[in-house]
């Protein structure tokens, strides 16, 4: 048997490969370092001491942590980081569960009416009613401005549910039938077996829905606002800090390093998911992969 050292002797690269993996690197390296550059020049400013701050730099000169502690003093900030944490938890737990039901027996071939109700899916991930219809709804409902409008609108993930079903599609069928022929319901089979066995997608969709839940402001720009502070969460706050000077109007925040404490929020506001992300990237690139072979 060869040697993988010996097989990789035995093929020799063209020029053409040469030169497409020179690329493939010198691309790989240029996105990086747009992506590092300005996260170091965050995290320098955040770190470093007041008046230091006239020009972009990558290296802090000098070391202060006051900026990051201002933000735990602020009692607005820490009410939108519990808002985030909430909206965030509640958000995947509710979200996730309800398109993995749904995509269950969407993945089944004998449904009856699955395109059409395919379809409906599709159409609600590809159309939305409109920023006024949707104003009307939740004021309707009696949660425009409350945290609980923005949950409802965020637990609809048709992307996950078509993820998830794909996922479905390509279990094992000798594994589910073994199981039916057992007498399992269709309630324990898929929380009994079919779910385990979907752990990888489940995990994946799970951090999508964590990272865009915590991301996202639109929903509380548009429905909460500036009038509800009680409801805002941590990224409508750093939103506003940037946009609007200072939120809670406290003459800490000082023109002269208005940049050092937006820096420092921002940098606050990756450290959850920063936290998150070694626990669950092995399940990441599975998840994805198997779920988009079908």
């Amino acid at each position: 048997m060869i040697h993988k050292k010996h097989l990789k002797k035995l093929i020799r690269k063209t020029k053409g490969d040469r030169l497409f993996l020179g690329l493939s690197y010198g691309f790989l390296i240029f996105f990086s370092i747009l992506v590092i550059l300005p996260i170091m020049n965050l995290i320098s400013f955040s770190l470093t001491p007041e008046g230091n701050n006239a020009y972009v730099r990558f290296i802090p000169e000098g070391f202060t942590l006051s900026y990051f502690a201002y933000f735990f003093k602020d009692s607005q900030f820490i009410t939108s980081f519990g808002n985030s944490v909430l909206l965030t938890v509640g958000v995947t737990i509710v979200s996730n569960v309800f398109m993995a039901l749904a995509a269950y027996p969407l993945s089944k071939p004998d449904l009856p009416m699955k395109k059409p109700i395919l379809v409906f899916f599709i159409i609600t991930m590809l159309f939305g009613a409109g920023i006024l219809p949707t104003k009307f709804m939740l004021q309707g409902l009696g949660v425009l401005g409350t945290l609980w409008g923005i949950f409802l609108l965020s637990i609809n993930n048709v992307f996950n549910m078509l993820l998830y079903k794909s996922f479905y599609e390509g279990l094992p069928k000798e594994t589910i039938e073994a199981a039916e022929v057992d007498g399992v319901n269709n309630i324990q089979l898929f929380f009994r077996i079919v779910l385990p066995m979907s752990l990888p997608v489940f995990a994946s969709c799970c951090f999508f829905t964590i990272v865009g839940t915590w991301n996202a402001y639109s929903s509380v720009l548009m429905f909460v606002g500036s009038t509800h502070p009680e409801s805002w969460t941590l990224s409508y706050y750093i939103y506003y800090l940037v946009s609007q000077f200072n939120p809670t109007g406290s003459s800490i925040i000082k023109t002269t390093n208005l940049v050092n404490y937006q820096s420092a929020s921002i940098v606050i506001s990756t450290i959850p998911i920063l936290l998150i992300y070694p626990f669950i990237v092995r399940y990441i690139k599975s998840g994805i992969t198997l779920g988009s072979e079908k």
